[in-house]
């Protein structure tokens, strides 16, 4: 797909590779941000958090919701060892 998109401005078909530049990039953009959310939505139901809160806030505070989540989570909590035998 890039290796098309720099073919058509090189030439001389600029429109045509910027309307494709300006559609690859939502696209991208969008599948990446799914990515971290179902990330971050793992992440927080490990870490003994409320997964689904921190998915909405990742996915309506973007990139700043994924820092914010970043500085304010919690270590992982780690199950107990289970008891000696008697």
């Amino acid at each position: 797909m890039l290796s098309m998109l720099l073919s058509q401005i090189a030439q001389g078909e600029w429109f045509v590779g910027l309307a494709l530049l300006f559609l690859l990039v939502p696209i991208v953009w969008f599948i990446v941000a799914i990515l971290f959310c179902i990330w971050v939505y793992r992440d927080a139901k490990s870490r003994g958090m409320n997964g689904a809160l921190w998915l909405i806030i990742v996915l309506i505070a973007g990139i700043i919701g994924l820092i914010i989540y970043l500085v304010v989570r919690e270590d992982k909590k780690t199950a107990a060892p289970p008891p000696p035998p008697p």
